[in-house]
């Protein structure tokens, strides 16, 4: 069974002196969690662990056991939070939402090149969750800032718009389906939405995610909606140049694959930080927190193996990268006037 996956950006939180545990339950619960469901379980020896965690009475050893076998089991991308930890965690977030515009209200991206009027540009950044709030109002927070979003690439496309460029290089993750969900009109290169845009893998089963008529979700649960029908663009299937970076990660990357594959559709910059897998974050007995890495995530087109997203074309810094968008950009049909040729799609550049 495969269940619904965030991305989560990760916040570095100081720990006191005195390691913070999990309950036995919870820390049982855990293990089995991760026994069972991570994308790397066969890289530890649980077995193993348990029994180094039952010989080990020094907390901190402990700890240093759960992390290393955490990190081991999710290329990185998993961690456990305490109930204090996840406190702390939300309420930085809260303090980031109150006084970053980004967090309510998606921004233009700033450029160090002058931009053409004929193009449009937006910057999507971080979203993340205050896991204080209740379902409803997490559900409605990322459902106002999808429509923030949109709303900004409304203003944006007065019809004089011939190609879109996309700014993920600041995105370090966080709650992938608003993210998706405001960028949709950039997602489809036509008016047709049915096709999903990326999946999930966990090596057995896949699962589609999509953008349609105003919704996000993957396989068949709708994870957020805007509760009216979503923007169209007046030049449908116009080109995207999407800017990416090493801070590209985790659901910022998810943003990517979303775009790769898609038909007038190129990526530049530089390769991304290697967190392309989904993450499912999980509350334990005790009130803590897994989050349990679980699924590759893929492109349109089933390309992906959770590691670096490489550009299509590569950038010697964020000048030459936003410069070479704007000139391929330019060069299109759709901006140039001239008939669109039948040419070969490039090559994708998987991780290495």
């Amino acid at each position: 069974m495969l269940f619904p996956f965030f991305g989560l950006a990760a916040i570095a939180l100081a720990f006191s002196a005195d390691a913070q545990l999990p309950t036995v339950s919870a820390r049982e619960q855990m293990l089995t969690l991760l026994e069972r469901a991570a994308l790397h379980r066969d890289h530890v020896d649980w077995r193993g662990l348990r029994r180094d965690l039952a010989n080990t009475p020094d907390p901190q050893r402990q700890r240093v056991l759960l992390d290393d076998a955490i990190r081991r089991a999710t290329a990185g991308h998993g961690r456990w939070l305490s109930a204090d930890e996840v406190d702390s965690r939300s309420k930085r977030v809260s303090v980031l939402q109150q006084g970053t515009a980004s967090s309510s209200e998606p921004v233009v991206a700033s450029t160090t090149v002058t931009l053409d009027p004929r193009l449009g540009m937006i910057g999507v950044g971080p979203y993340l969750t205050d896991r204080r709030l209740s379902e409803a109002q997490q559900s409605a927070g990322g459902r106002q800032w999808a429509l923030n979003l949109q709303a900004a690439i409304r203003r944006q496309d007065d019809g004089s718009r011939c190609g879109w460029i996309l700014d993920l290089r600041q995105n370090s993750g966080g709650n992938m389906w608003p993210m998706l969900l405001g960028a949709g009109p950039l997602l489809h290169g036509s008016v047709e939405e049915s096709t999903p845009v990326g999946y999930f893998s966990d090596g057995r089963n896949t699962q589609p995610w999509y953008y349609r008529n105003g919704t996000v979700g993957a396989g068949h649960q709708v994870h957020v909606a805007l509760g009216a029908e979503g923007y169209v663009l007046k030049r449908p299937g116009s080109p995207v140049a999407v800017l990416q970076s090493g801070r590209t990660a985790s659901s910022g990357e998810a943003i990517v694959l979303a775009l790769r594959g898609r038909r007038n559709s190129r990526s530049f910059g530089f390769p991304t930080a290697g967190y392309s897998t989904g993450n499912n974050p999980v509350t334990l007995v005790d009130g803590s927190l897994l989050v349990l890495t679980g699924t590759v995530m893929k492109d349109r087109n089933g390309m992906g193996d959770g590691a670096r997203i490489f550009p299509n074309m590569p950038s010697r810094d964020d000048e030459d990268m936003e410069r070479a968008a704007r000139q391929w950009l330019l060069a299109q049909p759709a901006c140039t006037g001239r008939r669109e040729a039948a040419v070969a799609p490039l090559p994708i550049n998987v991780s290495r």
